[in-house]
């Protein structure tokens, strides 16, 4: 998979491929027409162009009818290599810019009542991923608690259960753990059943599990659950979320006070980083050699 992800990558023009690589930063699951072209910083009929480009070359999906409410994404693994690619490829200068700007786009459609300023795509769950990586929390539970009420609404099996992930993410951040880790615990299970199964998500609720467990001290059931996400993600052929389960069992292996195997978590991230040149790699090896 990664061969063919790479030869459609590479026959990409300058523009489509930036865009592919800072669609990697969104913090959404999905992505409208007026967000995309804030997050390259071009007008948006640029901005279409590039997407449908991205479509056709099978380095995105397109849901929705074809005008400006249509939604992109970027499916499974492919965030995960469109992430690697712009940390690799994009300054941090830039990553921080254009994760701003899109960032300044859903809270502008906030500020606003939602849609007049976010051209028709204010959606609360957007706005929400857009105040939790603000770290407004209390302000991300509320507006995510309206986009699950808003999926359960629409009926779509797959939305309501990325909108209870999104919302159990800003709950632990909140530390209401226990509401958390109520609506994360039937997920995995969950994503597995769908009619066309998401083995991507349910890695990641794994690992948003394990994060709350980690947060609730209990480290031992957090190291079960990033394990299992570990396992998906490998099948996935996503070392950059490889990495990130390492890092995590590193920081529960210091929890439970086993330096060895917090050095042994260290060693294989730092090693997943460096394979695709991503800067994490040398902060994780500083923290590695505090351990010796």
């Amino acid at each position: 998979m990664r061969a063919n992800f790479e030869d459609a990558y590479q026959g990409l023009g300058p523009a489509a491929a930036r865009l592919f690589r800072l669609l990697g930063l969104h913090p959404g699951d999905d992505i409208g027409l007026a967000a995309a072209a804030a997050l390259a910083d071009v007008p948006e009929a640029e901005a279409r162009e590039l997407l449908e480009t991205l479509v056709q070359r099978g380095l995105a999906a397109a849901s929705g009818d074809p005008s400006e409410q249509a939604r992109f994404s970027l499916p499974g693994p492919l965030r995960g290599h469109a992430r690697e690619l712009a940390e690799r490829e994009e300054t941090a200068a830039g990553r921080d810019a254009a994760l701003r700007r899109v960032l300044d786009h859903y809270l502008a459609a906030t500020a606003t009542g939602g849609r007049d300023a976010a051209g028709g795509e204010g959606v609360p769950e957007a706005e929400g991923l857009a105040l939790l990586e603000r770290e407004r929390w209390a302000e991300a539970v509320e507006t995510l608690q309206d986009g699950l009420r808003g999926a359960e609404d629409d009926g779509d099996p797959h939305a309501i259960l990325m909108a209870r992930h999104n919302l159990a993410r800003a709950l632990t951040m909140t530390g209401d753990l226990d509401r958390a880790i109520d609506l994360l615990g039937p997920l995995p299970d969950e994503f597995a059943a769908l009619p066309e199964p998401d083995d991507y998500n349910r890695a990641r609720a794994l690992a948003s599990l394990g994060e709350a467990y980690l947060r609730a001290r209990r480290p031992v059931a957090a190291t079960n659950f990033f394990g299992q996400a570990l396992e998906i993600m490998r099948k996935q052929d996503a070392a950059d979320q490889e990495a990130v389960m390492f890092v995590h069992i590193a920081d529960a292996s210091r929890q439970r006070g086993d330096r060895a195997a917090e050095g042994a978590a260290l060693d294989r991230a730092v090693e997943l980083y460096e394979s695709i040149s991503s800067p994490k790699a040398a902060p994780l090896a500083a923290r590695r050699a505090t351990l010796d």
